[in-house]
Order: C-alpha cells, then sequence, then structure tokens
C-alpha cells in the first residue's frame, strides 16, 4: 500500500511550534504583570525593544507551526471518522487559535515599535499592554474548541490513547478557567499572571508535544476506498 508521510511534517511542526514559543518567551525576558505601574511597563518596552520585537518574530513562527500542527491533527481525525464532524471543529479551532495569535502579536509588535519610535507615545503604553493581556487570557475559551473537539475525536477513533483524550480536556477546562482571569485585578491570578499562564502553558506543551511524537512515529497509510484507518495499524 501506498504510504503517506505529509504528517510527520506535522508533527514536526508540534514540536517547532513549542520550541519557537519557547525560545520566544525566553527572549522576551521578564515581562512586568498588568497590575504593575504604567512607568514600569513603558520602561519594559524602551529598554527591551529589540528583545521583544524579536521575540515577536518568533512567537509568529510558532503560531504559524502551530496552524500547521493542527492541520495534521485534523487530517488524522479525518482518516480515522470521515463522518465525524470533529475533525472540522479541531481544524476550526486551530485556523481561528492560529488567526487571534497572529493579530496579537502583530499589534504587540506594531505598539512596541510605535511607541519606542515616538517616546511621547510611552506615557500611554500601559493601556495597550493591558488590552492585549486580557485578550490573550480571554483567548482561553477558544482553545476549549480544538481541544475539547479532540478529545471527543480521540475517544470516538482511538487515534491516540485514551490518556491523550483526557489531558485535552483538563487543556480545554484550564484554558477556560484562565480566560476567567479577567474577573481579577490583583495577585497571582490577574490576567497573564505566573500561575495561570505557567499552568495553561505548560500543560498546552505537554499535549502538542505527545500529540507531535504520535505524528511523527507513526506511518499513516493513504486508505484505499472503502477503508477506515487507523494511526498504527
Amino acid at each position: 500500500m501506498k504510504q503517506s508521510h505529509e504528517l510527520r511534517w506535522g508533527g514536526l511542526a508540534g514540536v517547532g511550534a513549542i520550541l519557537f514559543a519557547i525560545i520566544g518567551r525566553l527572549v522576551m525576558g521578564s515581562a512586568p504583570q498588568i497590575t504593575e505601574s504604567a512607568m514600569t511597563i513603558s520602561a519594559y518596552l524602551a529598554e527591551r525593544r529589540a528583545q521583544v520585537l524579536t521575540a515577536a518574530l518568533l512567537y509568529a513562527v510558532a503560531t504559524a507551526l502551530f496552524l500547521w500542527f493542527g492541520v495534521a491533527l485534523a487530517t488524522a481525525f479525518r482518516r480515522a471518522d470521515e463522518a465525524s464532524d470533529t475533525p472540522a471543529l479541531v481544524l476550526a479551532g486551530y485556523v481561528v487559535l492560529a488567526a487571534v495569535g497572529f493579530i496579537g502579536i502583530s499589534v504587540f509588535a506594531g505598539i512596541t515599535y510605535a511607541v519606542t519610535m515616538h517616546r511621547p507615545l510611552l506615557a500611554i503604553a500601559a493601556g495597550p499592554y493591558t488590552a492585549l493581556t486580557v485578550m490573550d487570557a480571554i483567548t482561553g475559551i477558544a482553545m476549549a474548541v480544538p481541544f475539547g473537539a479532540s478529545a471527543a475525536a480521540i475517544m470516538r477513533t482511538h487515534v491516540f490513547p485514551l490518556w491523550m483524550a483526557w489531558l485535552a480536556i483538563v487543556v480545554a477546562v484550564v484554558g477556560v478557567l484562565n480566560a476567567f482571569t479577567v474577573v481579577s485585578t490583583g495577585g497571582a491570578l490577574v490576567p497573564g499572571g505566573p500561575v495561570p499562564a505557567i499552568v495553561l502553558g505548560v500543560l498546552t506543551a505537554l499535549w502538542v508535544l505527545a500529540a507531535s511524537w504520535f505524528l511523527i512515529r507513526e506511518h499513516l497509510p493513504i486508505p484505499a476506498a472503502g477503508a477506515r484507518p487507523v494511526m498504527g495499524h
């Protein structure tokens, strides 16, 4: 039977997305919380201009690779069960996340470039910085779509081990809870705070890396007419 290996590239894209995101976060350094003073936020953007813009480029690459991974994942689910709507929901979810990610990253980079080129604008930099952080937190609700759909697809097709479905559900729930940090105005649970950001980031990275490993490791045959392939069989 003719073999199709393009989904392996999707798995590699998932690994690349996580690596670029981690490098971007390290390059950005210790970003101030939205509860810190406007002077602290503007000073961070002014002093770390090059790092912030470089990190934005790395995040943009990570987002593109994340979308590629999502397309491969949706394709794997569709090949296993062409009658289900969950693959389309997975794909739509990743497209939405990528679109929101590109918009957020581009706007953040644009604001940083503008306020550091025209220094009087630094006085109002804390406003858009806070708004984008809150937007990023609310995006956690959108994460529930592809991860929840992935959980349903795994339970239906067993393309991945069942524990992957339960982990996807956990990521979806944590994403929704992360969105509700917008009601907090102080402490570690504010939007973009260390606790929600680290927990959601680590769980998401673990799931993406695990799914990427299965996509890289497995040979997914192109199905003959009427065949219903399952990964690894």
